[in-house]
């Protein structure tokens, strides 16, 4: 039974390293053979829960903050998104929307402290737009609405929002919190200073720094 198993072993490890050796000359030295089995490696990434990550850069004295992404489908381009605040020893995550589109591609910008709060990374991507209380550890919604900015903090990684007006009041929330309004603020009334973007398909992903690479419109779904 031990040589059987054995046997098995190796014959796994020995097709692993064909398949693997395989996907490097497809992908760097045969492109037409990579494109034939690039359709089979994101099924392999899609089918295992890894995460992957890349780190905002942030200044030294507000900790470590990460962006991690898992594919939760085997067969569609679908995302499951979260960030990890760093400091010390004390990690805290955090869930963001899941994301169904496909490739991802996510501008930073960055609002420094103030004495209202902060501070602030403010991600935007092809869904919306999303604000990133580093001090508080805290992950909102940003949503806009005839001229007027609201945040209303997220709890998990599937919430709806809501906009109601009525008597000319404005009734906005995210999931099961109310939104506040947050238009006098710095993220209301500045797009804030742009860090980089996110980019990454589903096997890696990378932070792109402005001295990298330009600034990237992004098209956000109405």
């Amino acid at each position: 039974m031990k040589r059987i198993l054995k046997i098995f072993l190796v014959g796994l490890i020995v097709c692993i390293v064909v398949i693997l050796v395989v996907a490097v000359v497809g992908f760097f030295f045969y492109p037409p053979l990579g494109e034939v089995i690039k359709p089979y490696v994101k099924y392999g990434y899609v089918s295992m829960p890894l995460w992957i990550s890349c780190t905002i850069p942030m200044p030294p004295d507000h900790g470590t903050l990460v962006f991690l992404q898992k594919g939760i489908h085997p067969s569609l381009a679908e995302y499951e998104y979260k960030l990890r605040f760093a400091k010390g020893s004390t990690k805290v995550e955090r869930s963001l929307p899941s994301n169904s589109r496909g490739r991802i591609l996510v501008n930073t910008y960055w609002y420094p402290a103030s004495p209202r709060g902060g501070p602030w990374v403010r991600f935007q991507d092809q869904d919306g737009e999303y604000l990133v209380d580093i001090t508080k550890q805290r992950v909102s919604r940003v949503l806009r609405y005839k001229g007027r900015v609201f945040t209303g903090e997220l709890s998990g990684s599937r919430e709806g929002t809501a906009i109601v007006e009525s008597g000319g009041k404005i009734i906005v929330s995210v999931g099961h919190n109310d939104a506040n309004e947050i238009t006098e603020l710095p993220i209301g009334s500045s797009q804030g200073t742009y860090i980089g973007r996110i980019e990454g398909k589903y096997y890696r992903l990378r932070f792109i720094t402005p001295n990298e690479s330009p600034e990237q419109r992004i098209r956000v779904m109405e």
